[in-house]
């Protein structure tokens, strides 16, 4: 709970500052970018914080990862949020409803608040498909990336939800 608290003092103190820049020119190509600058200010610095530490991460591990890839992925794994975003405020609801009702607010996605707190993912994936032609991994990574479970090995989904909890 400790996180989810620290989690909403950075959503409600965010600000993109140069070095958060410099790391979206650096990994993101113009049309990526334009997706990016859709989401709200508290999302772009959640991604740009799952961003470096993917990186980090992928670097300690000092395993195969394409860091490029890597990078592109935590910067738009959260674009699907763009057509209905939430506040600050009605994210921490959706948490604790979400908790408190065991998943079972599901049920009420043709709410759009709802639907965009959990299908973000899916929506992202779509989104980036009329972007590029990114490869399967990629995809899988942010259109699964909230999932509890899943059965295929996917170093870039592992990482992704990792860093995704931690910011």
């Amino acid at each position: 709970m400790r996180y989810r608290i620290k989690q909403f003092y950075w959503a409600i103190t965010s600000n993109l500052k140069e070095v958060d820049s410099n790391i979206i020119s650096k990994y993101l190509n113009k049309e990526e970018e334009e997706a990016f600058n859709k989401l709200k200010t508290s999302e772009k610095h959640h991604c740009v914080r799952v961003c470096n530490d993917a990186i980090n991460m992928a670097r300690e591990e000092n395993n195969n990862i394409n860091e490029k890839k890597l990078a592109k992925i935590a910067l738009l794994h959260d674009v699907g949020k763009c057509g209905s975003p939430l506040n600050v405020f009605e994210k921490s609801i959706m948490v604790l409803l979400d908790r408190f009702t065991k998943g079972k607010l599901r049920n009420y996605t043709h709410l759009k608040k709802v639907d965009t707190y959990y299908n973000h993912p899916l929506k992202s994936a779509k989104i980036l498909k009329k972007i590029s032609s990114y490869d399967d991994e990629f995809l899988e990574a942010i259109a699964r990336h909230h999932e509890k479970s899943y059965t295929e090995k996917n170093r870039y989904l592992e990482i992704i939800k990792k860093c995704d909890n931690m910011n």
